[in-house]
């Protein structure tokens, strides 16, 4: 697969994560989709299917008022596509024991992305 598809692909991804629509971001996802969220170098959530990444995502939709991933660089690795990117919301619930609805949150951090018949089969979030 080509780098320019496979940037198409991820464009086309987050603008719909940008944008809460969650049936047309799975459109890019390989029914056996693997997805790792990293903070601090542990892993804090782990799917496997594009089944369970689809219900996470459609939870994950209503724990915010407004999100936004920016693409700060993006380069190719053999199989994987590393992106960097600036990630910034506004919380529409209290988050038990973290942040209040109505706070930002801003975020640093990059995902590896890896394709498979033309899908995103692999995403790594990092933080």
């Amino acid at each position: 697969m080509e780098n320019s598809a496979k940037k198409n692909i991820i464009d086309n991804y987050i603008r719909y994560y940008n944008s809460f629509d969650v049936n047309n971001m799975v459109n890019y996802l390989h029914e056996d989709v693997e997805f790792q969220n990293i903070s601090k170098g542990n892993v804090t959530l782990r799917l496997n299917g594009k089944k369970s990444f689809t219900n996470q995502a459609r939870e994950a939709v209503k724990l915010f008022e407004k999100r936004e991933i920016i693409i700060t660089d993006v380069r190719y690795e053999d199989e994987d596509m590393i992106v960097n990117i600036d990630y910034n919301g506004i919380l529409a619930v209290d988050v038990p024991d973290g942040p209040s609805k109505g706070d930002k949150i801003e975020l640093k951090g990059k995902s590896i992305f890896q394709f498979k018949d033309g899908k995103i089969s692999s995403i790594k979030d990092i933080n």
